[in-house]
């Protein structure tokens, strides 16, 4: 195997460490380069990001798969109330972990003022605390105004009592039609698409027109894979927009050297070394650590 060659498959054996899925294509209607725009929650997305309640982790990154955290729960609930018309006030924070400075602090404030919720202890929120899918549905049922529903959810797993009114009312009012026809997983964690799409059905924005986004570019994903493979988070950076076209499958083959890097790959694996991203000691060092 030549150097070029050495060198593309030391790059992709480090890509693929940790790469969860191939990058998206960029998402016209979000803006988000890892929102697709055939994705269940993609006009969720755009509406949050037309409505100014999401403007995503970083630029051109959502990151739907990521969990929640009651922080960004409150944080969403207090975007939403401001999007649908009202103005949120913030009350004062009856909380010792909520730093006054932190991004979430008026929502948190906010949301125990309305009496959404009462925190973890009288003293606490855990704002970095994931929130589960049951407990979103408490909140956003609370944050409705504690609506009740004709009939009871349909879900076998939903045993918690608190939790019972709020998820028959998602289900009434169609937020929710479970994980399967007999289930919702209330103790899974819920994502940012699951709570985009919680927060848009409820919202019933049918009417709603996004403006055209700019297409986006998530390198998030492979930047984390990169380095998870041995590269600073600064090479990352620089390496990562060149290997955005290239589909995992075909990184994977090339990688445990069941297909031949393609003159593009080859090309794109020059461009990475030629332009600095990594030093020619760099490269030595990924090739030898491969191979």
């Amino acid at each position: 195997m030549n150097i070029r060659l050495r060198i593309a498959a030391a790059f992709l054996a480090a890509v693929i460490v940790a790469l969860p899925a191939s990058p998206a294509s960029a998402g016209a209607a979000s803006g988000f380069g890892d929102v697709s725009d055939d994705a269940f929650y993609a006009d969720a997305v755009a509406w949050m990001v037309s409505n100014q309640i999401t403007v995503g982790v970083e630029p051109g990154c959502f990151e739907p798969s990521d969990r929640v955290s009651r922080g960004q729960v409150a944080t969403f609930l207090f975007r939403l109330d401001r999007a649908l018309g009202n103005n949120p006030v913030a009350g004062p924070n009856p909380f010792d972990d909520v730093d006054t400075d932190a991004f979430y602090a008026d929502a948190v404030a906010w949301m125990a003022a309305a009496r959404i919720t009462t925190g973890t202890s009288a003293r606490t929120f855990a704002p970095d605390v994931p929130v589960t899918r049951g407990d979103f549905a408490t909140l956003l049922w609370r944050y409705a105004g504690e609506p009740s529903a004709p009939v009871v959810h349909q879900f076998t797993d939903v045993t918690l009592d608190y939790q019972q009114a709020a998820v028959s009312w998602m289900a009434d009012s169609s937020i929710t039609t479970g994980t399967t026809a007999t289930t919702f997983s209330p103790d899974d964690f819920v994502n940012r698409a699951q709570a985009a799409a919680f927060m848009f059905r409820y919202a019933d924005p049918s009417s709603a027109t996004n403006p055209p986004a700019t297409p986006g570019v998530c390198t998030r994903g492979v930047r984390r894979a990169l380095v998870a493979g041995g590269l600073t988070p600064t090479e990352a950076v620089c390496a990562a927009p060149r290997l955005l076209t290239f589909s995992v499958d075909y990184l994977v083959e090339v990688a445990q050297r069941r297909a031949a890097p393609s003159t593009e790959l080859l090309d794109a694996v020059s461009a990475i070394s030629d332009t600095g991203c990594l030093t020619p000691e760099r490269i030595i060092e990924l090739v030898q650590r491969y191979f």
